[in-house]
């Protein structure tokens, strides 16, 4: 595909934060930058340094994000619209707030791709705000979601066609950020050394492994679990941790290059209430780690389904959590080191984001 220096897109991100959506949408837009010279990005963050040069940015003042989130993705949407009212050649790809987006494209009669990251499932709502929800899900050109059940999800409850695309996982980046020879004192030889990565929001649900680890008793000195995120539940799990006296054994820290203390791990943990495609489960599987998930909408069960190696627990069901933590064998885990990512073909890296330019450029 040549580049076209005519048509344009104007990205639509209000407010990315540390996370999977962010990764995917540095990779995608650094990848389209090459077919499409003039890209715009609506945005408040301060991520000059993880964009592709290629890209102008739009900066919003993040003085009303600190008003108000609401408010602030209205601002954003107003200066979408006066953006794209002034480019004709221009299609609009929403990656946040995409109802507020979808809503410009109509007043403006724009064509509009938006890409879908959480499960239908941690959509809040009353009745009426699921009829709206529905009815502007049909405006908009192209929906991407990234797993199959995610997309059995939007028709079921939507009743809206969309594209799946899995999440372009760098499986070569991944692996070199993993390099790392010093090893971390509270990781222990002879313990099965868990780990969990994430931000520490409710939705990702990190309490409820500390709630296992409490019900292994006597055998919890077997185990060790490293939390690796930050937000705002991280008052309310170190409380947790304080209280039940698990500071020996579990340990929370935040770090930019999570995959060297994945490396390092026996056992990658998801107890997530809600995903789209979670990109941590990849990059675990990428790293041939065991992972232990909740069956949560969606994608997990799509993953471990290819990856053969690991096992799903039923979400907010502790016990079977606790069960499954407690009969992991270090020796085990040892002896079975195998290659299982070469499993992960359907989440190919170059075969995925291929498949992003390719629906684009039906719409110019």
């Amino acid at each position: 595909m040549k580049q076209n220096k005519q048509n344009q897109i104007i990205y639509f991100f209000p407010d990315p934060q540390v996370g999977g959506v962010e990764k995917n949408f540095f990779i995608i837009s650094k990848y389209l930058a090459t077919f499409y010279k003039q890209s715009l990005l609506i945005t408040g963050n301060n991520i000059d340094k993880k964009i592709s040069k290629k890209i102008k940015l739009i900066k919003i003042n993040k003085f009303w994000s600190n008003i108000n989130r609401k408010l602030f993705f209205i601002i954003c949407s107003i200066k979408l619209f006066f953006i794209s009212a002034k480019l004709n050649k221009s299609v609009i790809f929403s990656f946040q707030g995409n109802f507020y987006a979808i809503i410009v494209a109509i007043l403006l009669k724009k064509k509009i791709i938006i890409r879908s990251n959480l499960s239908p499932q941690g959509w809040k709502g009353s009745p009426l705000k699921r009829k709206i929800f529905r009815f502007l899900l049909t405006k908009a050109n192209l929906i991407i979601v990234n797993s199959k059940e995610f997309k059995r999800e939007m028709k079921k409850k939507y009743g809206v066609d969309t594209i799946t695309i899995f999440n372009p996982t760098n499986s070569k980046e991944i692996k070199k950020l993993s390099i790392y020879k010093k090893k971390i004192p509270f990781f222990k030889n002879k313990t099965v050394n868990l780990i969990n990565v994430g931000r520490l929001v409710q939705q990702k649900n990190q309490i409820e492994i500390l709630q296992a680890l409490i019900k292994l008793k006597n055998s919890l000195k077997n185990f060790r679990l490293l939390i690796v995120g930050y937000g705002p539940e991280e008052t309310h799990l170190r409380e947790f941790i304080k209280k039940f006296n698990l500071k020996k054994y579990v340990k929370i820290i935040f770090a930019k290059n999570p995959y060297k203390y994945i490396k390092m791990s026996d056992v990658f943990i998801s107890s997530s209430k809600f995903e789209g495609l979670p990109n941590v489960l990849l990059e675990a599987a990428y790293l041939n780690k065991y992972i232990i998930s909740s069956d949560c909408k969606t994608g997990p069960n799509e993953i471990l389904k290819e990856y053969k190696y690991g096992e799903l627990y039923k979400i907010n069901n502790v016990k079977e959590l606790s069960l499954k933590i407690k009969k992991l064998n270090k020796i085990k885990l040892n002896s079975n080191i195998k290659n299982f990512s070469n499993n992960l073909k359907i989440f190919n890296y170059k075969d995925n984001l291929e498949k992003y330019s390719n629906v684009i450029k039906t719409l110019f």
